[in-house]
């Protein structure tokens, strides 16, 4: 797989093997999966609970806007997506400089989305031991992984 940034800002991910190109395919499915990391996406504003009144107006004016956030990023990614052609050769992925931010976003929800999913901690994250590929929670480790990859990426392309 070969990254590129054009001189316009685009980014090109090219070459994917039909794997990563499977995970980038299922990008926008998998960071929609928010039922267990809800207190990493939606952390309380009260932290200890005790501020009643900050998390009603929290979940009346803050919520639904990263909600829609969240959504609408999916939705952008969904549509780079789409565009490409695992059918073709040189199965290209064009993500144009001003989907970056959602590109961003929705790899950081799949990333919580998958971590909180399969319980995860920080030395499963720390790159230290290769993840067992023979296994399913492996598989899952490097899907974190190359989506970690992705967003350092698009970072570096944005920077």
């Amino acid at each position: 797989m070969r990254f590129l940034r054009t001189d316009t800002g685009v980014v090109e991910l090219r070459e994917m093997h039909p794997f990563f190109a499977g995970l980038v395919a299922e990008l926008p499915r998998v960071a929609a999966r928010h039922e267990k990391a809800q207190s990493r996406l939606y952390p309380d504003p009260a932290g200890d609970g005790a501020d009643q009144e900050l998390r009603r107006d929290w979940e009346e004016h803050v919520r639904p806007g990263l909600e829609k956030l969240f959504a609408a990023s999916r939705e952008i990614v969904a549509g780079d997506v789409a565009s490409m052609r695992p059918d073709q050769e040189d199965n290209r992925l064009v993500i144009p400089r001003d989907h970056i931010d959602a590109w961003l976003n929705a790899l950081n929800q799949a990333r919580l989305a998958i971590v909180e999913e399969n319980g995860f901690v920080e030395a499963d994250l720390d790159h230290r031991e290769p993840p067992d590929l023979g296994t399913p929670r492996g598989l899952l480790l490097l899907k974190v992984h190359f989506y970690a990859h992705l967003q350092e990426l698009l970072v570096e392309a944005i920077g």
